[in-house]
């Protein structure tokens, strides 16, 4: 094999061809089998942008490339771990069961409201969150449930929500 100057005037592809074992032996190297093609696209995004930005007097280009490349599929890996952490699937029964309005028999009222005399929010907050997430009803209706404008009604919300979502960061700390 011929060896090929890296300069920006080389063909890109040819840059690609050239170091194409050097991305699948990265891709045996971490096991990436399932997600084979995107990782291959990773790489060769990351080869693009390490052979744009490569300074011939900094050092020899294949070390450089392969410190890139391996650096940019380690950060994919690492933001596809974090997005798994985070989210959580959840069968289909179990989502229709945490929809608005799907509460069925009393003990399970007792348990919310119970529930939400211990959060922490104030009156018309926790009215919100009987309203919209026990009940299902919407901002208008509300709204006109207690005689105060949508907008106040999403006031509520807002600041309901980011109060459980503070308290949800609590618990997971």
């Amino acid at each position: 094999m011929e060896k090929i100057e890296y300069q920006k005037d080389v063909e890109f592809e040819e840059i690609c061809k050239q170091f194409e074992p050097m991305i699948y032996g990265l891709i045996r190297r971490w096991n990436l089998g399932s997600d084979k093609e995107d990782y291959i696209q990773t790489a060769r995004i990351a080869l693009y942008e390490a052979w744009m930005r490569h300074d011939g007097e900094l050092g020899a280009f294949p070390a450089y490339a392969k410190s890139y490349v391996y650096g940019r599929i380690q950060q994919s890996l690492e933001k596809k771990e974090r997005w798994q952490t985070n989210n959580v699937p959840i069968e289909p029964m179990q989502m229709g069961e945490a929809c608005p309005g799907m509460v069925f028999n009393e003990e399970e009222f007792v348990i919310l409201y119970d529930w939400l005399e211990r959060t922490g929010l104030t009156a018309r907050e926790q009215d919100w969150v009987r309203e919209a997430l026990f009940h299902g009803h919407k901002p208008q209706e509300i709204a006109d449930k207690f005689d105060v404008s949508v907008t106040t009604v999403k006031t509520w919300r807002k600041t309901a929500l980011k109060k459980l979502r503070e308290k949800r960061a609590e618990l997971f700390r």
